[in-house]
Formats: structure tokens, C-alpha cells, sequence
């Protein structure tokens, strides 16, 4: 990773960290402010995967993948942005299934990292229980409104202090004679 990545990374990273408290301060509009931030943020990553597609992906041997995981994306976007109107009860769900398939991967992820003897499975590994928590505490209070509200922002804290931590941590740099 470079300099000039690692330094967005930790601004990214404190910057997560400050809205996150931000929405703790409010937890009666939080659901809806998130659901806006995550389809937009969902529909930003989709595009971004079209347009490499569109530019580069299309030449290239499994390029189609490219174009499924953006248009994948984009749908999903538009879809959570379609759920501010929704009861926040669902929206709990739709979080929980984001995590839960987020601590999937990151499972396979610390599995493959320690199976090849690389240090990185730690930090995948903290990024797997982090998003197990979450899953579990919103599940167990989810009739709660803002619970999970808090238990979301402490998570993204969490998230955010890993990402500032694997960011100031030393990466070997292989040169290709």
C-alpha cells in the first residue's frame, strides 16, 4: 500500500469514525440517513464496477463477472435507497444480512490467509468477529429501534479503527527482478 493510500485510508477511517458519533447523537433519523448513505455508497461502487467494464473489463477473460458484480451492485443500491419508506424493523434485517455476509468472506478470507502462513488473517479475523457481533446483538434486539442503531455505529468504530490499524502497519515489498 502506498504513502498516499494509507494516509486516505486513516482520513477515510477518522472521518467514518466522526459520522458514526454523529449518528449516535440522533438515533431517531440515523435508519434513514443510513439507508440514503449505504444506496448511495452501493450505487457509487456499482457504477465504478460498469465503467470498467465499459472501459477495460470487456477485453478480458471473465470481464463479464465485472459487469454482474456492477450491475449487482448498482440494483442492490437503488433497492436500499427504495427502503426509507420501509419500517425500520426491516431495514434491521437488510443490515444484519449485509454483515452476516460480510463476516462469511471475512472467514473464507482468514482461512485462506493462515492456510498460505500470512500475518493478515488477524486483522481478517477481528473483522469476522466484529460483524458476527453485530449480526447476533441486532438479532437479539431487534424490537428495539435504537439499539441497533448504536450497535451499527459502534460497529463502523470498530471497522474503522482496524482499517487505521492494518493502514500504519509495515508491508513487505516485493521486487520482480
Amino acid at each position: 500500500m502506498s504513502k498516499t493510500r494509507r494516509v486516505w485510508n486513516i482520513i477515510l477511517a477518522v472521518l467514518n469514525i466522526l459520522g458514526a458519533l454523529i449518528l449516535m447523537l440522533v438515533p431517531d433519523i440515523a435508519f434513514l440517513l443510513i439507508a440514503i448513505f449505504v444506496g448511495f455508497m452501493l450505487m457509487g461502487r456499482g457504477l465504478k464496477y460498469l465503467f470498467y467494464y465499459m472501459t477495460q473489463a470487456n477485453h478480458m477473460v471473465g470481464g463479464k463477472r465485472v459487469l454482474l458484480v456492477g450491475l449487482f451492485l448498482f440494483d442492490f443500491g437503488v433497492f436500499v435507497t427504495m427502503l426509507v419508506d420501509e419500517p425500520q424493523a426491516i431495514m434491521i434485517v437488510y443490515v444484519v444480512a449485509i454483515h452476516l455476509v460480510a463476516a462469511v468472506v471475512n472467514i473464507i478470507r482468514t482461512v485462506g490467509n493462515k492456510k498460505d502462513g500470512n500475518p493478515g488473517w488477524k486483522i481478517d479475523f477481528a473483522q469476522f468477529f466484529g460483524n458476527l457481533a453485530q449480526v447476533v446483538l441486532c438479532l437479539v434486539f431487534i424490537g428495539h429501534v435504537e439499539i441497533p442503531v448504536y450497535i451499527y455505529c459502534i460497529g463502523e468504530i470498530y471497522g474503522s479503527i482496524l482499517k487505521i490499524i492494518s493502514s500504519c502497519k509495515k508491508t513487505a515489498i516485493v521486487y520482480v527482478q
